[in-house]
């Protein structure tokens, strides 16, 4: 059987059966959430096709992406470290199936220390990576570069080249406004690298893209690839 979560691709198969037989594959609608914020986290769920962004509300109501999930990995990471809730909300940002599980199940299996456990031990590693990466990528690197890495970054986690993604989402995960986000996407759909048209990006040369986009991507790629190939 191919599973399609790169995460429970890892675990060995009797413990994969054990997992499964309390979980339910489901449907998330665009921005169906996953983690409320300040509410207790009572469903883990494990992308298989869909996208979920994680974001940080500042007090004047204005948002900032922090992070995605695909098919690489897990939300709930708040349940495995004792913390049951977080300020931050993370909902669907792409359509899609996961493997949904209930969060005290989960941190059951968790706690007996088997496999999972160091395997989520290892998820949890490479978020921390990849969100000190995300820190330094925003405070030095161009619009264009950042954009970049974010296609490189949703293509993986979602296991496709046809992201639908609007402005406004592209503005959030960047720290930037509209225009900023038309002048770097039209800049790379003029290099030949992307399409885009209504809220609808196709990568049309992805070996282009990898050239364009800054080390933070490669870097943090590189790590999870590490701790997971196998």
């Amino acid at each position: 059987m191919t599973i399609e979560n790169r995460l429970l691709a890892c675990l060995p198969e009797e413990e994969f059966a054990r997992l499964s037989r309390h979980m339910e594959r489901v449907s998330l609608s665009h921005g169906q959430y996953a983690i409320v914020p300040e509410e207790p986290i009572r469903d883990v769920y494990f992308p298989l096709t869909c996208l979920l962004s994680l974001v940080t509300i500042l007090e004047d109501g204005s948002t900032v992406e922090s992070g995605t999930i695909g098919r690489e990995g897990m939300s709930g990471i708040p349940v495995l470290l004792d913390a049951k809730s977080t300020p931050m909300p993370t909902f669907a940002q792409i359509p899609g199936y996961a493997l949904k599980i209930r969060a005290s199940v989960l941190k059951e299996m968790y706690e007996e220390r088997g496999h999972l456990h160091k395997l989520l031990n290892r998820y949890i590693h490479t978020v921390i990576v990849t969100g000190s990466q995300s820190t330094a990528c925003n405070a030095r690197h161009n619009v264009e570069e950042r954009l970049c890495r974010w296609l490189l970054m949703s293509s993986d986690g979602v296991g496709s080249d046809e992201l639908n993604l609007t402005q406004e989402f592209l503005a959030t995960m960047l720290g930037v406004r509209r225009p900023g986000v038309s002048q770097a996407a039209g800049a790379l759909q003029e290099a030949g690298l992307i399409s885009y048209n209504r809220g609808t990006i196709k990568i049309l040369d992805r070996a282009g893209l990898e050239r364009a986009v800054c080390e933070c991507y490669r870097m943090s790629k590189a790590e999870y690839d590490r701790l997971f190939s196998s």
